[in-house]
């Protein structure tokens, strides 16, 4: 299963709610790893358009130095997607994917909507919930639970 990641409000948090200090969001390694052991990652980020170089120092920017190898070894395999306007158009049409994302366009919910993907996409933001990417992780894992029993 594709799982397609942002980067700003869900692997890049605050370190205190509604403050401006921006870091890597709380368990962003932790969580990398799962995604990279159970899904095929790729970047659905305003950061990534077609080219997933200008990903790599915006993550290490806000990354402590001791964690820059491990964050890109973690972010190295992370495929890159291109889209034009809205973020839906680099999704997938006949296969399963998972989208997490804080912020998509009113378009893009709609796209969702349509298509009876809305629950496809997991509003995450650790920007106001600095432990959010824990509650993806379990969402990502109910994912792959129901996608196997699906496929039996």
């Amino acid at each position: 299963m594709k799982l397609f990641l942002d980067i700003d409000g869900v692997l890049l948090g605050r370190r205190q709610p509604g403050s401006e200090d921006v870091c890597l969001a709380n368990h962003a390694l932790s969580f990398l790893a799962f995604c990279n052991e159970h899904f095929e990652c790729c970047w659905l980020t305003t950061h990534c358009r077609g080219d997933a170089a200008p990903v790599f120092p915006h993550l290490l920017r806000y990354t402590p130095p001791e964690d820059h190898a491990r964050l890109l070894a973690l972010t190295s395999t992370v495929l890159a997607t291109d889209y034009g306007t809205f973020k839906t158009e680099a999704l997938p049409r006949d296969e399963p994917f998972a989208w997490l994302d804080d912020s998509p366009t009113a378009a893009e919910l709609e796209y969702l909507r349509e298509r009876g993907w809305m629950s496809r996409w997991l509003w995450v933001d650790t920007r106001e919930e600095p432990d959010d990417l824990l509650r993806a992780r379990k969402w990502l894992e109910l994912q792959l639970r129901e996608s196997k029993y699906e496929a039996q």
